[in-house]
């Protein structure tokens, strides 16, 4: 690149649109390799170029930490009622808690 740009966050960068637009076929390269490109015009932020692998890993992160929240729940539910067994509707409420519709 003709530029020199360094890395906001570990592979995520920040660069202008007219520079985006410029230099297109080497970011395009950039993000087969992983990073990820924030695009800002008149310096606002605009548009994120990034690789589909990007996008599912971080699916595959949000629903990892989802789980991780709702099995720390269920530890405490079990813990704070630790003499008496969870009924259904508690077990049920638990699960419905975590569904997206």
């Amino acid at each position: 690149m003709a530029f020199d740009f360094s890395p906001a966050f570990g592979n995520v960068y920040n660069i202008g649109s007219f520079d985006a637009k410029t230099y297109f076929a080497e970011l395009v390269r950039k993000v087969q390799e992983g990073a990820v490109f924030n695009i800002s015009k008149n310096g606002k932020q605009v548009a994120v170029l990034q690789g589909v692998k990007t996008v599912q890993n971080q699916e595959a992160f949000d629903a990892h930490k989802r789980i991780l929240e709702r099995s720390k729940k269920l530890q405490e539910k079990a813990l704070a009622n630790a003499d008496k067994p969870m009924s259904l509707s508690d077990i049920k409420e638990l699960k419905d808690a975590g569904r997206k519709y």
